[in-house]
């Protein structure tokens, strides 16, 4: 059997650099930061988007998890900037009540570098609309090294 190193590892565990290469602080050994973002108290169309919150240059983002007191049916819900509304989350639907799910990231956004710049984050509703009533929370988590 082989033994393979993480592409975080590569050059600084597996012995390949002289001297090793510093692990990325940003990726590895990090530290947690989340942001809270509530639904607000309005009905949300299909098209229609909320803020929810801002991954700082640096930042990695690991984590959307939405928690919510009634199903949103067919609505879906896609995360992401205004210039990429489905960087980080495209079209999920959120049908589990009273259980935090996770959304994402996708894959390709979990594992990109560290952002180069500040990020505005925005959930995007799709498919149908989201009564007004309904009270919905989305957590953002994200690593960084300062």
């Amino acid at each position: 059997m082989a033994d393979y190193y993480a592409t975080e590892y590569v050059g600084a565990a597996d012995g390949t650099a002289n001297p090793p290469k510093k692990l990325d602080g940003r990726l590895v050994g990090a530290k947690k930061r989340r942001n809270r973002a509530t639904k607000p108290s309005t009905i949300l169309n299909a098209g229609d988007r909320f803020y929810i919150g801002k991954a700082p240059q640096g930042a990695s983002v690991r984590s959307f998890i939405a928690n919510t007191d009634t199903s949103f049916g067919s609505a879906t819900i896609s995360i992401g900037t205004t210039t990429n509304p489905t960087k980080y989350v495209n079209a999920k639907t959120l049908t589990t009540v009273d259980t935090p799910t996770g959304l994402g990231p996708r894959a390709s956004a979990h594992v990109a570098a560290p952002l180069t710049a500040d990020e505005q984050l925005w959930v995007t509703i799709g498919a149908a609309s989201v009564p007004a009533a309904v009270i919905a929370v989305i957590e953002t988590e994200y690593t960084i090294s300062t």
